[in-house]
């Protein structure tokens, strides 16, 4: 299984968005030291996921319109949503290749599908899947770029723990980059394990792991960064990336590896158990010691549930998918 794997980073964007400044300017989980201020200088080089107004921590005096929501209500509500796609997207993965499942068998009956054409249209609709993935992004970065949708796509595509902050962003900030070159190196390392990825699983299952694996890294970046009191937002699919790396370095842990780009110039590879125990190592210290420049705790969260979902987690929900598709049979069932 040959295969790129590349950091991927959060790069700032030269973009003034003042709006922001007022959309996050009571979160909640800061210290005192951050009373009202900004966390970084006003300017036209801050980055549209940096610029964050801040408000003081416990204790601190609050206006007239203002409440503070503890911690625990803050992660509780994140963990219900991250709880809430997980189940919605393995529950819709398993009725998707039930269905289609039917329509093969169907269409083999009426002898509309010979051996070929079966394995012809399961690779247009693999294709099909992961391009519709990079669209998608590609769509969320353009959407950043119109200025009077500023405050929607503010409230709903960053991971932030400010206080105005839709919980949907946490998930929908998988979707989002901050800059062309973020969003190149997330989709080439998208595309570049795909390929072995919906082999093993399957397009409806890579769907479920993908969705899963973005709403997990979120909530774990969540969760770092109310314990660390860590103000900046992030955005990027390089949880849900790093979920699908970690389930293929595990399935796979003799296959080579290389860091995309610089194998062009000094040709390398190493094994895939080792670049994944690399990957992780690196996001731990990054967590650990707080470093900033990458969202270290969102690819550890992808990495860990990717490796979960191949050890237990596929034996625990898609092995066991008998009630659902016998609750979908009968609801269709009833419904004609």
């Amino acid at each position: 299984m040959p295969g790129s794997l590349i950091l991927l980073c959060r790069f700032p964007a030269k973009r003034s968005l003042e709006s922001l400044t007022s959309l996050c300017k009571h979160s909640h989980v800061f210290n005192e030291a951050c009373q009202g201020r900004l966390l970084l200088p006003k300017g036209n080089n801050c980055s549209f996921t940096h610029k964050q107004f801040i408000r003081g921590a416990r204790g601190t005096k609050l206006g007239p319109h203002q409440h503070y929501e503890s911690d625990s209500s803050l992660l509780v509500k994140h963990f219900l949503l991250t709880a809430t796609v997980c189940g919605c997207s393995f529950t819709g993965a398993m009725i998707w290749e039930y269905e289609n499942i039917k329509k093969k068998i169907q269409a083999m009956k009426q002898q509309l599908y010979f051996n070929h054409g079966v394995f012809k249209n399961h690779f247009i609709e693999v294709t099909n899947l992961v391009s519709g993935i990079v669209v998608i992004n590609a769509v969320v970065y353009v959407l950043w770029k119109v200025p009077r949708i500023y405050p929607f796509m503010q409230r709903y595509f960053l991971c932030s723990p400010c206080k105005e902050q839709s919980v949907l962003g946490s998930f929908f900030a998988a979707f989002s980059h901050e800059n062309f070159i973020h969003l190149f190196c997330n989709m080439y390392v998208l595309l570049s394990f795909s390929t072995v990825t919906l082999s093993m699983f399957g397009k409806e299952q890579f769907l479920g792991v993908y969705l899963s694996g973005a709403a997990v890294s979120s909530f774990v970046s969540m969760c770092n960064k109310v314990a660390w009191k860590i103000p900046t937002p992030s955005v990027g699919a390089s949880g849900a990336i790093c979920a699908l790396i970690g389930a293929t370095c595990l399935t796979y842990p003799d296959s080579q590896l290389s860091i995309a780009f610089i194998d062009q110039i000094i040709p390398h590879s190493f094994s895939a158990q080792s670049g994944l125990l690399g990957l992780l190592t690196f996001d731990i210290l990054g967590v650990v010691f707080r470093w900033r420049f990458f969202d270290h705790a969102a690819h550890l969260g992808g990495a860990l549930f990717g490796i979960w979902y191949v050890k237990y987690g596929q034996d625990l929900i898609w092995k066991k998918r008998e009630a659902v598709i016998k609750w979908w049979h009968n609801k269709r069932k009833s419904s004609n």
